[in-house]
């Protein structure tokens, strides 16, 4: 019996020579029973929850081995049930798809076959108690952070402006052989309370979330979070409205505002507001910061704005109404600095929505100050993704490579067929028999049984002769013809879609043109942006577009100059 071996633990909490357990306990298993345990499918995931399955890489490269033919293994040893998932529905399904790929599992401590009659009895009965345990487990994790909010602890996580000093429990054992933290404090950090007050007072005397953090970037005082999908490490407006909006640095704790629910398609957890009323606020005075009457000015403002401006949300690929119509947001990036550009200004009535980079527009840390006009960067960029498509030379170019290459395949086959099965000489042999028979009948005079020998030869002559035409590329021309149709009628298809319904053309460029960079470049002419990445779709991948970036310009028709296609755009 060829066995795999599975493991898991699931936080970092646990030792990692849990794993080593698990695994050890298989191996005596299998020693007794005396299979075999492959080295190669001894596989284990670290510190990944059991509550879902899409996040273990290990569990998944077992079960796709398992799929695979020849099959590599006959069995998957697994200390107990609540190693494999934590999920009743998880688990049976998983059992379910090994059972019938022909693979086993067997549940060393718990002695449970997946291939006795009773298994799914047994992992039934032991899945619901593991899935109780995690959902008992929550909630004592739960209950366990609402009683140090109610004493003024941090229940986790970092927040700028204070430190996390814990407080450890001698009468428990922690991690590494260390006292464990029966809770956090946080302390005051000096340094970055100093550059709150000042985001409150600068807030307050009238400055907008973009201009404090143009300062606080130019000034060099270090963010508090590293970039994500940025190269540079800078404050934003984003991290602004949250400093000015967390009532921490009043001295007061709100918790439980927010609750983590996992994605059962994807495995992963994400936030969802609670109502308000099962909100937690408790008044913490040595947190305080920010003095009541400058948080009083300050949520004032706030309120204004909101009324004045609203709270919508610009960019991104499906935010907005708006964006749902924004064929490239999400798609382009800045050449200066990577970060992704966005809808920048211009969102009024006359809709002259511009495309910028956030880092210059609200941090000031990337010198790209150029702009270009939602519609009319569009415009061009879907000119010239038309043209290149529907460009003669272009497909006339594939055209010919790809018959190229099939009157190359088709020789090849002819080559191999008549070779293996010496067409030739089977129809000379044909050919010599029918030629005997022939003079046979013509000395004997009218013979039925010599006529009908005769004719059987000349029909397998044919169907021998019939094989070798089909072998031959003689009529690949006529073939090709239709193919060169069908590929100018799609390339025509593609062009309406072009023109088409926004939301499904949108779709299509994210699905297939992939990022687009935008590198500014000053010319004689002006400010241009040249735009590469994401086009080749046919050959000249290298090309690059130049999209000009200046008012009261005409876009004239996108045409091809060597490899590069150059594309003049107004802002």
């Amino acid at each position: 019996m060829r066995c795999a071996a599975y493991a898991r633990y699931s936080s970092d909490l646990q030792r990692e020579s849990s794993l080593e357990d698990q695994i050890r306990k298989c191996r005596e298993f299998a020693s007794a029973k005396n299979w075999t345990v492959l080295e190669e499918f001894v596989l284990t995931d670290a510190a990944v929850s059991g509550a879902a399955v899409a996040p273990r890489k290990a569990l998944n490269a077992l079960i796709a081995a398992a799929a695979s033919k020849p099959r590599p293994f006959d069995r998957i040893l697994v200390d107990d049930t609540s190693r494999l998932a934590r999920n009743v529905a998880d688990a049976l399904k998983m059992v379910e798809r090994l059972t019938y790929y022909g693979v086993g599992v067997t549940f060393v401590s718990q002695g449970i076959d997946s291939l006795e009659k009773t298994a799914r009895q047994l992992v039934t009965l032991h899945g619901m108690m593991d899935e109780q345990l995690l959902v008992g487990l929550a909630e004592k994790v739960h209950r366990g952070q609402e009683g140090r909010v109610l004493k003024g602890l941090n229940p986790g996580g970092k927040c700028y402006g204070y430190i996390n000093v814990p407080i450890e429990d001698p009468s428990r054992q922690g991690k590494y052989g260390r006292p464990a933290v029966a809770g956090v404090m946080l302390k005051i950090h000096p340094e970055q309370s100093r550059i709150v007050l000042r985001i409150f007072d600068m807030a307050a005397r009238g400055c907008g979330l973009a201009q404090i953090s143009k300062t606080l970037n130019a000034e060099g005082v270090l963010a508090p979070q590293p970039p994500k999908t940025r190269s540079m490490r800078a404050w934003c407006p984003s991290a602004i409205r949250v400093i000015l909006r967390n009532e921490r640095y009043r001295g007061v704790q709100v918790w439980n505002r927010t609750e983590k629910t996992r994605n059962p398609e994807t495995g992963r957890k994400v936030s969802r507001p609670r109502p308000k009323e099962s909100w937690k606020r408790v008044e913490v005075p040595d947190w305080r910061i920010v003095p009541e009457e400058l948080w009083i000015a300050v949520q004032n403002r706030n309120q204004d704005m909101s009324r004045r401006f609203g709270a919508s949300r610009l960019g991104g690929m499906n935010r907005t109404e708006s964006a749902r119509s924004y064929l490239f947001s999400g798609l382009l990036r800045c050449g200066e600095c990577g970060s992704r550009m966005v809808i920048i200004s211009g969102q009024g009535k006359r809709g002259y929505a511009k495309y910028g980079c956030p880092s210059h527009r609200y941090r000031g840390v990337c010198g790209n100050a150029v702009t270009i006009r939602r519609e009319r960067l569009e415009q061009q960029l879907l000119a010239a993704l038309e043209q290149r498509i529907s460009n003669s030379p272009f497909i006339e170019y594939t055209l010919q490579r790809f018959q190229h290459e099939l009157e190359k395949h088709l020789k090849e086959i002819d080559q191999r067929a008549t070779d293996s099965a010496d067409l030739r000489h089977i129809r000379e042999q044909l050919q010599a028999k029918a030629q005997r028979l022939a003079d046979a009948v013509a000395e004997a005079g009218h013979s039925p049984a010599l006529l009908a020998k005769l004719a059987t030869i000349e029909a397998q002559i044919a169907n021998v002769e019939r094989q070798m035409t089909r072998a031959k590329p003689n009529d690949v021309s006529a073939i090709f013809s239709e193919v060169r149709q069908f590929v100018h009628t799609s390339v025509l298809q593609l062009g309406e879609l072009l023109r088409g319904d926004p939301t499904t053309l949108k779709a299509v460029l994210a699905r297939h043109i992939g990022q687009l960079t935008l590198k500014p470049k000053q010319t004689p002419q002006g400010s241009v942006y040249e735009v590469s990445g994401g086009m080749d779709l046919l050959p000249h991948s290298n090309d690059v577009m130049q999209v000009v970036a200046r008012d009261g310009v005409e876009p004239p028709t996108p045409a091809f100059s060597g490899s590069k296609l150059t594309v003049i755009a107004s802002t």
